[in-house]
């Protein structure tokens, strides 16, 4: 069985939970580097996949050293991201919104697309606590539609249901739940959706970081049909301030005669600005997937 299946499975998240809930951040986090270590010492797939994806991340010139300590802090930075997360969850509104603060400006700008009658596609890159971000949207009164993994774990559908108590629902992709996507947006409501989960069995791979990689091309796919006004949200942590919740846009959509080449230009663009969020705090970057086809492990 393989590390993520075991991670994502209902008793360790309910125990992921629980713990959270009693346990202090220091023992949280001391936990995290605990786990750290033993991934980084064991190696197994996981560790490698990250490693491979840092790789091309950060260029060949980065010595192998240097890399082991970079994919050792992805597992750290992950396990503290669990914590935090684990720790929100069931807490009142205002404590979930306090644990990461959404500036005012960003608030204020979806809501004005939203009252217009627009609706509103948030794109999300998976860069530190994303999964807060998300429920601290929700905590903030926005009701939205979260497109998640087309086939969660038991333990992701408990996380889901809980995440319903902050008007968030959570529904895998599947070709109802798309369907669902677009009604929602062309009725001016809020969907949000992952940037840079990589999808397989997409025909067409986009240029990122240099390689052709499965970087999905469903979102911009969504925002021509729909009209959308399109928005990318991201996270990254400060030592010294927390977790930062950072959005870019509106982003502009090109659309032409030609519906395949705007796919395709359109979510170039977006490649473009998740290549710069990655990049600045590239063990950050929560992608535990292999996203670049026959990459060679490193």
């Amino acid at each position: 069985m393989r590390l993520q299946d075991v991670i994502s499975s209902r008793p360790v998240i309910q125990l992921g939970l629980t713990f959270a809930r009693y346990a202090p951040r220091s023992m949280g986090y001391g936990l995290a580097r605990i786990a750290a270590n033993v991934i980084a010492r064991q190696k197994p797939e996981i560790y490698k996949t990250v490693r491979s994806n840092l790789r091309q991340v950060v260029g060949a010139t980065v010595d192998d050293e240097t890399l082991h300590e970079m994919a050792w802090q992805v597992f750290y930075h992950a396990g503290q991201t669990y914590y935090d997360f684990f720790h929100a969850v069931g807490l009142p509104r205002a404590q979930v919104c306090a644990s990461l603060p959404i500036p005012d400006s960003i608030l204020t700008l979806i809501q004005t697309e939203l009252g217009r009658g627009r609706g509103v596609l948030l794109l999300g890159i998976h860069m530190s606590n994303f999964d807060l971000g998300i429920l601290t949207l929700g905590a903030h009164g926005f009701s939205a539609q979260v497109l998640s993994l087309a086939d969660p774990g038991t333990g992701f559908r408990f996380l889901n249901r809980l995440r319903a108590a902050y008007g968030l629902d959570v529904t895998p992709i599947t070709p109802e739940s798309l369907r669902a996507a677009i009604r929602h947006l062309k009725a001016g409501g809020l969907v949000l959706a992952g940037a840079d989960r990589p999808i397989p069995q997409d025909r067409e791979l986009i240029e990122f970081f240099g390689r052709p990689a499965y970087l999905p091309v469903g979102s911009a796919r969504l925002a021509l049909m729909t009209g959308a006004t399109v928005f990318l949200g991201s996270c990254h942590y400060e030592a010294d301030t927390g977790y930062i919740f950072e959005c870019v846009g509106p982003i502009e959509i090109v659309r032409t005669a030609d519906r395949r080449q705007d796919v395709l230009i359109n979510t170039r663009r977006i490649a473009r600005i998740v290549e710069e969020r990655v990049q600045a705090n590239p063990t950050q970057w929560m992608m535990f997937h292999p996203f670049w086809p026959d990459l060679p492990a490193d």
